[in-house]
């Protein structure tokens, strides 16, 4: 293994130079549509690590196999690295948000009510996940091989057990991964951080804006463990040693049912309580601001009374916005979903850097689309798979999840306006539309609901080869 000083200040310009021993779905996604998401218990450390040192050669590999053309990565919990062997010093070095894992801080981020881990599927967050395998790839044909190659790996090894099998696929978008779009309707993903050194394009909004009306990049740190952030050279410093973080992330994984026909029908209800009409164009502007854009992705900021297609064709408007003049949300509800989750120039009650809370959605769709005209929901699970990367879980999601998502005094809303998309509704929550006839909802019903969570260590290539030849 390739030996650094942990003193050492990585930059941007390192990251470029090892972009290949990061796993894929880190910097930059993995355009394939199928994908099957394996959660793993390891129950004999040896024979487990027998089974990943097989595995190793197809990570980030994308070979074609048995005729089918796939790739495979995999991330771990903290009971699997336990399971593994890695030494005590280096689990104990390990923060401790990951050490407790998704379902220990369940309370912290807001899982409650229809969300609490113990409506989870598949015994997600509990001891016995040890880590998450996930496979794309370009058929429903190719996810099955690929499934029955691992699976005789491991029955040939022993030391592994299927949990739980998430399968996703990409529904199709305008942007070229299909005409659908999430269950919701809106195209996505419109927005992701630019990272320095990642070798992908970047566009005006999608970065950190500097006081001359620039925007640049985020530091490269603020995702990939190693390299500087935006608070120094030093980046995040934890896990020990330094070769084993060199090039690895944190992703937090989340299953999200979507109540499709629930969304649609309180559309109607509430465009005609804010508007007095509940005509297409007024569920479409209800629709846009619950969730700070329109479906076509163009946001409210730039053109708060219509959809304007252009916009959202063209990245170099679509995220140039900054809220900084819609300071009470006229155009923009500064409840909105999109809002929340990158406020951007707002100004808000509690300061803090917005640069240091972003987060890298690798989101993917799940179950077949509600066909358009239905209002009743078919008994039919589905909604979104997303894998939340970043460097710091507590500083990044979990902030994001408690105190932009889970209420509204960091922007001057009253506490019972959560997020009005992903939040939790019922009796008393409610949501402020600046500008409306009657510029209030409340009662929203509660349309997403997390249906599983783990936090996850990624590791670079090296950092997994060291995790299984037990240098840690």
């Amino acid at each position: 293994m390739d030996t650094l000083a942990s003193t050492r200040s990585l930059t941007a310009a390192d990251l470029k130079d090892n972009l290949r021993d990061i796993q894929d779905n880190v910097v930059a996604p993995i355009m394939m549509r199928y994908g099957r998401h394996i959660f793993v218990e390891f129950n004999d450390g040896e024979k487990s690590r027998a089974f990943l040192r097989n595995m190793f050669g197809r990570v980030n590999a994308r070979q074609e196999e048995h005729g089918v053309r796939f790739t495979v990565n995999i991330g771990f919990t903290y009971q699997g690295l336990k399971m593994l062997g890695l030494s005590q010093r280096a689990l104990d070095s390990f923060p401790q948000a990951f050490q407790v894992g998704a379902r220990g801080r369940a309370g912290d981020v807001g899982d409650v009510g229809p969300h609490v881990p113990e409506h989870w599927e598949g015994g997600l967050g509990g001891p016995e996940i040890a880590a998450m395998v996930w496979l794309r790839t370009d058929s429903d044909e190719g996810r099955e091989e690929a499934t029955r190659i691992l699976r005789d790996e491991m029955k040939a090894t022993g030391g592994v057990e299927i949990r739980f099998i998430q399968d996703t696929k990409a529904l199709a978008h305008e942007n070229g991964i299909g005409s659908e779009g999430e269950h919701f309707g809106f195209a996505d993903p419109i927005s992701q951080p630019a990272i320095d050194g990642a070798d992908a394009p970047w566009y005006p909004g999608d970065g950190v804006l500097e006081e001359n009306g620039a925007w640049r990049l985020l530091k490269p740190g603020e995702f990939v463990l190693g390299y500087e952030d935006e608070l120094g050279p030093d980046g995040t410093l934890a896990p020990e040693p330094f070769e084993l973080r060199w090039n690895g992330t944190y992703m937090v994984f989340r299953k999200l049912y979507q109540d499709v026909a629930a969304f649609r029908r309180y559309l109607a209800t509430a465009a005609k309580a804010l508007y007095g009409s509940d005509d297409p164009y007024h569920r479409d502007l209800v629709a846009a601001k619950m969730m700070g854009r329109w479906r076509s992705g163009c946001p409210l900021d730039l053109s708060p009374e219509k959809d304007d297609l252009a916009i959202a064709a063209d990245p170099e408007r679509r995220n140039n916005f900054t809220y900084a003049d819609d300071e009470e949300g006229a155009r923009c509800p500064r409840g909105a979903h999109v809002r929340r989750v990158n406020p951007r120039a707002t100004h808000m009650m509690r300061e803090t850097a917005v640069r240091r809370r972003r987060l890298i959605r690798r989101g993917v769709e799940y179950g077949p689309h509600l066909p358009e005209s239905a209002l009743e929901d078919d008994g039919v699970d589905r909604g979104i798979v997303q894998m939340l990367i970043q460097a710091d879980i507590e500083r990044q999601f979990e902030f994001v999840q408690k105190e932009w998502m889970s209420g509204g005094e960091f922007m001057g809303l009253d506490p019972n306006e959560h997020d009005p998309i992903v939040g939790v509704g019922g009796e008393g929550s409610q949501m402020s539309v600046p500008g409306a006839k009657q510029p209030f909802l409340f009662d929203l019903p509660t349309f997403v609901k997390v249906k599983g969570s783990e936090y996850l260590f990624v590791p670079g290539l090296k950092a997994l080869k060291g995790v299984i030849e037990q240098r840690f």
